[in-house]
């Protein structure tokens, strides 16, 4: 029985490097997941100042645009000034020179806020692309890291679990019965007696129990969390 228990700790030893294996296979591709949605936040606020300022030189374009047309209507209007005969013509005349004026003023306008507001958001743009270049640095050498660590988790889970076979083979089936009943917490089911203490919640054993499980000619239980008590001198 003694052998037996044992064996059942190095059985527990093994599950728990299964264990590992397991959770970080599944807790792997969401952590994955998490830092590709950094990137992608990073390159979503890059992207909206990007849009803006593309906005902001649509709009410069169609300003400069008018003024030129506006311009050359003034001109034109300007130039009439010495064909005008009568008052009418020249009031009407007038007033369509300074609609023109009041509009390429109004178009001025705008403009400067075009360009004020392009030379604005290139600024942010500029740090932004630094941030987003550092953010997509950092998330993505993890991303790899993980990603190469997925690639061979499945070879390390097989590799652990024929050594698991091997042991379970060598402990007795009602003894393995025993150990597949319990649920531990974190797969801890087994634990070794360490400075009289349980090894998995740290209760203080009574000196009874302790002289019972060195002992070891039948299964003890910790009183506190239940795990299967077992005594190997290598740790007490």
């Amino acid at each position: 029985m003694k052998e037996g228990l044992l064996q059942l700790l190095k059985l527990q030893e093994v599950d728990k490097k299964l264990f590992s294996l397991e959770e970080a296979k599944e807790k792997y591709p969401a952590e994955i997941d998490l830092r590709r949605s950094k990137i992608a936040e990073a390159r979503s606020i890059l992207s909206d100042l990007e849009a803006q300022s593309a906005e902001l030189a649509k709009q410069q374009r169609h300003c400069e645009r008018e003024i030129e047309s506006s311009k050359a209507t003034l001109r034109e209007r300007e130039e009439r000034f010495s064909v005008v005969t009568t008052n009418k013509e020249y009031d009407s005349l007038q007033l369509e020179i300074e609609i023109c004026k009041k509009t390429i003023a109004e178009h001025e306008t705008q403009l400067l806020k075009a360009l004020e507001g392009q030379e604005r958001i290139q600024g942010q743009i500029d740090e932004e692309q630094e941030a987003f270049e550092e953010v997509r640095a950092v998330e993505q050498e993890r991303i790899d890291e993980l990603e190469g660590m997925l690639g061979t988790m499945q070879e390390q889970i097989d590799e652990v679990e024929k050594s698991r076979e091997v042991v379970a083979k060598s402990i007795d089936d009602q003894l393995l019965q025993t150990y597949k009943r319990k649920k531990g917490r974190r797969g801890i089911r087994v634990a070794a007696v360490h400075k009289e203490a349980c090894g998995a919640c740290y209760y203080q054993m009574p000196a009874q129990i302790l002289n019972e499980v060195r002992v070891g000619d039948r299964v003890i239980y910790c009183e506190s969390c239940g795990t299967i008590m077992v005594w190997d001198e290598q740790l007490v």
